[in-house]
């Protein structure tokens, strides 16, 4: 590791293609690809002191820029741009008007839409972030499109508004999804084309959606999630209960299986199969017992088929078969063996 690059934090990716330069110039140009409104890029405190390196790729009309830099102050003029400024390293202060916003790494992100002034974000101390720049209709329409809501259904949130993103909500980390996406594209930095086949940019711009709308897209999501997650379960429940139907079954050692408590396995049963737990066992028993049945050898007894589908009393089995088919089990017995 030279001396230089003790200055300098990792990039968000293209880390081992981006050299250190000390021209601020250079920074400004590689970030204009992102921000065709920029005006000024100007280091803080001894010029002899900046360092800079920065790299950028663009898939579609996604432009995606990694710079780690030394302390600076970034301008730029009133613009059409949607930006998102995630820090990596460090922190960032944009004021922009009388409204000053701050981001920090793995907390928080900056939206900003420049349409309505021009703005200056400032970094006092050295850092490494990502600056995504962002079509907004696209935006818009992939918003629509997780939401489910038609082209001409009113939009559910202000794309217009700059503001602090947080970058975690209800237990996901969209810190973490950006930062991994930033891995892969860092794997094919000089390959936008591959990039584009994986759907990379697709994942920037839903990942954005939700960090931007997490109260609206989160919670259709994880519920779905959650759906997913105990059809699963029930189909490990009943695959153990028919594979154990002649063995006690109790509520505990299902929950076990289930990998919940009692109520949340009888509240997702009740949901995907319609009855309870204790009622679809029964159903379960009550349908073998009636196979074996009819299919008994002429020394068969309707007490040793009881207890081989699972009943402990042979009262109950009779009583409970005969409700459900409207006969006693002997009555079956004695009509396979005449």
């Amino acid at each position: 590791m030279t001396k230089d690059s003790e200055w300098l934090p990792v990039l968000p990716f293209g880390d081992a293609l981006a050299r250190i330069s000390r021209d601020a110039s250079g920074f400004h140009r590689t970030l204009s690809e992102a921000i065709p409104s920029l005006r000024s890029c100007d280091p803080i405190g001894n010029p002899d002191r900046f360092r800079q390196r920065t790299i950028s790729v663009r898939i579609k009309e996604l432009c995606l820029v990694a710079s780690a830099t030394s302390p600076m102050t970034v301008k730029a003029e009133r613009n059409d741009q949607a930006l998102l400024l995630v820090p990596f390293h460090g922190g960032t202060t944009l004021r922009a008007g009388p409204m000053t916003l701050t981001s920090r790494a793995g907390q928080s992100a900056i939206f900003v839409r420049g349409r309505h002034r021009a703005g200056d974000a400032v970094n006092r101390s050295t850092r490494s972030s990502l600056c995504i720049a962002l079509d907004i209709t696209r935006l818009a329409s992939t918003v629509r499109d997780m939401l489910g809501l038609p082209s001409e259904a009113p939009f559910p949130f202000d794309l217009d508004r700059d503001r602090t993103v947080p970058l975690s909500y209800g237990g996901v980390s969209f810190d973490t999804t950006i930062r991994r996406l930033c891995n892969t594209v860092d794997a094919h930095v000089r390959q936008p084309a591959v990039l584009m086949m994986m759907g990379i940019d697709d994942a920037f711009y839903r990942t954005i959606g939700m960090a931007l709308a997490p109260e609206q897209i989160l919670p259709q999501v994880l519920q779905a999630v959650a759906k997913d997650d105990d059809d699963e379960r029930i189909s490990l429940v009943c695959d153990h209960i028919k594979a154990h139907i002649s063995e006690p079954l109790g509520l505990t050692h299902l929950e076990q299986v289930f990998g919940r408590g009692a109520r949340s396995l009888q509240m997702a049963f009740l949901k995907r199969i319609g009855v309870s737990p204790t009622r679809w066992i029964r159903d379960m028993r009550l349908d073998l017992a009636r196979q074996r049945l009819e299919s008994a050898e002429a020394d068969a007894s309707v007490a040793a088929i009881a207890t081989g589908c699972g009943f402990a009393r042979l009262s109950t089995f009779s009583k409970e078969y005969a409700a459900r088919f409207g006969e006693s089990p002997s009555k079956v017995l004695e009509r396979r063996r005449a």
